[in-house]
């Protein structure tokens, strides 16, 4: 009685807030790093989505918020810049489980507005050449 309870409980809470936010979270860890850069130190990459946008150093991990959207990563220093763009990844997997759970009913909105089902890139490059 009690292991069916607590399995009743575990789904009702998986159900209420989305596999995919449970597990993946709205925001993930990314780092850029800058190809050909002569100036890695003065160099600063701004990093922009549907969601928000942020500025990181090359090398160093900055925190996002997930977006079904490309991701747009513009680099520069006094003598260089650079652009790339980033495609999210779906993750159908979590899909398939809020289906399981309650039939997407609740959960598949809270990942959808979470933008959960998503992932960038952990790690994504730039390439930098001289300003004209």
């Amino acid at each position: 009685m009690k292991r069916l309870l607590a399995l009743s409980l575990a789904l009702s809470i998986s159900g209420l807030s989305g596999c995919a936010s449970m597990f993946s979270g709205s925001t993930q860890n990314i780092t850029i790093a800058t190809i050909n850069d002569k100036n890695v130190n003065r160099t600063r990459c701004n990093i922009r989505n549907e969601e928000g946008a942020w500025t990181a150093a090359p090398n160093s991990a900055v925190s996002i918020h997930k977006d079904g959207n490309t991701m747009d990563i513009q680099c520069e220093n006094d003598s260089q810049n650079g652009l790339t763009h980033a495609d999210p990844d779906f993750n159908g997997g979590y899909l398939a489980l809020d289906l399981i759970l309650d039939l997407c009913i609740i959960s598949c909105v809270v990942d959808g507005v979470n933008n959960s089902f998503y992932q960038y890139p952990a790690f994504i490059t730039v390439p930098m050449t001289d300003k004209r």
